[in-house]
């Protein structure tokens, strides 16, 4: 890699973060119904039989490999987008794409698209140029930006770091206070229309950056770090980046994993030694908090993206509650402890490993996905099949096999009265076969409607380890947004050659201008309007009641199925927040929050979505929800600690969620 010579010279490119910055904030995973999708994973790979099956795109139903990677990004997504945004904006800014991008709004393919952008990170091509910065000095990164500013050229996002997280922004200009002094200026997607930057001192070798500050001039807390803290990523890498899943690729020759934890005390014991969250001197292993993860204070789970260049196994050490996903070279691999009693794991490129009775493994390769728990469990990838083998708590050996028939297969060990085991396999599109076993040989089969988790493109995370809606230390989102009007739209053209750029996008007709002090504001909220020229005020928003119908819930309300869990109603646009939780059936059943549902508001004219989710989990036993009129949601986990998740995309009317056991 060549480096030009910095010639300490102001540059610019002519970017300006309002009108070529978004008017929204940088948002996690609860600020849009949205998720990353089925029709995502086309637009980024294609249609081929890697990502839909039988290479069917309309509607693609992902592979099982496919599914699981989708998985990983909506798991990454919980904290934040910043990469999404930084890498959007660019691409729509050097294609002089219109509208301009502060006009946007967040709904619909434009949430997609920063979805899209934001998941290149995970591309080998990507991680390999990042990788290769990281290891640059201070005054090479400044000498590359300079240069490629000079030419006019946003041609990369930036990356700081620091013992609170990891963050991604853009860089646009370079300004020298001093030839040892420089000032490069950013759009930073947690400010926007804000001028931001991150103050390098090449004499000192040392850069400074204010992640939380409203002034970043003046920001006690600001984030400090060196060489090795601060990376660049060429936007080229991602236009060339590869399927990580697809059969004919040769893009991943190493395991990447995404951890989400509870608190940052995992360490992970590899051939060369053993790494940490905050101890990384291990040769051919890459330790980094999440571009979009941001440790406020003790109680915000934190990401790190780890990087292991081994074919040997490395053993995990997971004493809080952790969710990770990521890929090895044979497959995409998913860990769930949900424990605060701590739980334990290890991964080699074609197989994952438990001793620990609470933590649930699962594998997928190609079409084919496997998981275990609830004892000693091991998946392990095969030429033509994946195996998924549990010894449980009285000693029995269950091994069953994912096929091309059988394609998606479960193994719980219970350690529930007389109940040994469980297999679970989709058994059609809709259709979950359940076998269960008891100790003395007996076995019960049943067929119900719904889907497992390894056919999902997002599986909600346990409540422990979601995301507030604001990191703490920010301002609340409304007071970072950059005014708008009511929602029109516009049919965009984009470049064909773009994986992140947007097709038909809503935009505010004017949001150029400064912060006024009353206005409407575009917002995570704000539903996708008719592609007309004026959003059409179809129905007004009323008030809505949500109920849950426990007619189908066979214990007794003395059966410890019944009471112990927690259950929780969360989003319905923050109007949720202050709503308890149920710790019991009967709780539930007398659960009957009023929202004000989404629609068209009177004051504003703007149309408003409100979505909801209704999560339950700790449940000592199997148990499926339903939101509405969808499909059953079967609980996962381990024997002791089984937990669901249902959505309703947008509650316009009185809803009822339905459990069943």
């Amino acid at each position: 890699m060549t480096v030009p010579v910095a010639k300490g010279e102001n540059a610019s490119t002519g970017l300006v973060p309002n009108p070529d910055g978004f008017a929204f904030p940088n948002f996690g995973s609860s600020g849009s119904p949205e998720v990353f999708n089925e029709n995502d994973l086309v637009t980024m790979f294609g249609s081929g039989p890697d990502v839909c099956e039988g290479g069917v795109s309309t509607p693609c139903v992902p592979t099982a490999e496919a599914a699981a990677w989708a998985r990983m990004v909506n798991q990454a997504r919980e904290a934040g987008h910043c990469e999404g945004f930084a890498v959007l904006s660019a691409s729509r800014f050097a294609g002089k794409e219109s509208p301009k991008t502060v006009e946007l709004l967040n709904q619909g393919d434009v949430t997609h698209g920063i979805m899209r952008a934001f998941a290149t990170q995970f591309l080998k091509e990507t991680q390999d140029n990042t990788k290769s910065w990281a290891k640059r000095s201070l005054g090479d990164i400044v000498a590359t930006l300079e240069n490629s500013f000079a030419s006019g050229e946003v041609g990369y996002s930036l990356g700081v770091y620091s013992d609170l997280g990891g963050h991604a922004v853009l860089p646009y200009a370079i300004e020298y206070d001093s030839p040892e002094q420089v000032r490069i200026k950013i759009y930073d997607s947690n400010w926007p229309g804000e001028e931001r930057f991150v103050f390098v001192d090449l004499a000192a070798n040392e850069w400074r950056f204010s992640f939380f500050g409203s002034d970043p001039l003046n920001d006690p807390d600001a984030w400090v770090g060196g060489p090795g803290d601060l990376d660049i990523t060429a936007m080229s890498a991602r236009e060339s980046g590869t399927c990580p899943f697809c059969s004919d690729a040769t893009a991943v020759d190493k395991s990447l994993l995404v951890i989400r934890s509870l608190r940052p005390d995992w360490s992970i014991d590899t051939p060369g030694g053993t790494v940490t969250a905050t101890s990384n001197t291990v040769e051919g292993v890459t330790v980094r908090p999440l571009r979009s993860s941001a440790l406020t204070d003790a109680s915000v789970p934190v990401d790190f993206m780890i990087e292991i260049s081994t074919a040997e196994s490395v053993s995990l050490v997971l004493p809080s509650p952790t969710r990770i996903s990521g890929m090895t070279p044979t497959g995409v691999v998913e860990i769930d402890s949900p424990s605060d009693q701590g739980g334990s794991a290890t991964i080699e490129d074609d197989r994952v490993t438990t001793e620990s009775s609470e933590v649930r493994i699962a594998m997928s390769s190609g079409n084919r996905g496997a998981a275990a728990s609830g004892g000693v469990s091991t998946i392990a990838i095969e030429p033509d099949q994946i195996a998924a083998q549990v010894t449980t708590s009285a000693g029995t050996e269950v091994q069953v096999e994912s096929t091309d028939e059988t394609r998606l297969v479960e193994v719980v060990g219970r350690d529930e009265g007389n109940v040994d085991y469980e297999v679970v396999t989709q058994s059609g599109p809709t259709e979950i076969a359940r076998r269960v076993v008891s100790v003395d040989g007996t076995e019960t089969s049943e067929v119900e409607s719904g889907v497992m988790r390894g056919q999902t493109v997002a599986d909600a995370l346990p409540e422990v380890l979601q995301a507030p809606d604001v990191k703490p230390g920010l301002p609340p989102a409304s007071e970072r947004t950059i005014g708008g009007v009511p929602v029109t739209t516009t049919t965009v053209a984009t470049s064909p050659t773009s994986s992140t750029s947007t097709t038909s996008t809503t935009v505010a007709t004017a949001t150029t201008a400064n912060r006024p002090t009353q206005t409407t504001r575009p917002s995570a909220t704000t539903s996708p309007a008719t592609p007309t020229t004026q959003a059409q005020n179809a129905s007004a928003r009323k008030a809505a009641v949500i109920n849950v119908n426990v007619a189908e819930w066979s214990p007794g309300i003395s059966d410890p199925m019944s009471s112990g869990f927690s259950a929780r109603l969360s989003g319905g646009a923050g109007q949720l927040d202050s709503v308890p939780g149920c710790g019991d059936v009967g709780c539930l059943e007398s659960l009957r929050p009023e929202i004000l549902g989404g629609g068209t508001d009177s004051a504003t004219g703007g149309d408003t979505t409100v979505p909801v989710t209704f999560t339950m989990s700790g449940v000592p036993g199997t148990f499926s929800v339903r939101c509405g009129n969808g499909s059953w949601v079967s609980s996962s986990g381990s024997g002791g600690s089984q937990s669901a998740s249902c959505s309703f995309g947008n509650v316009t009317s009185d809803v009822t969620v339905y459990i069943r056991a």
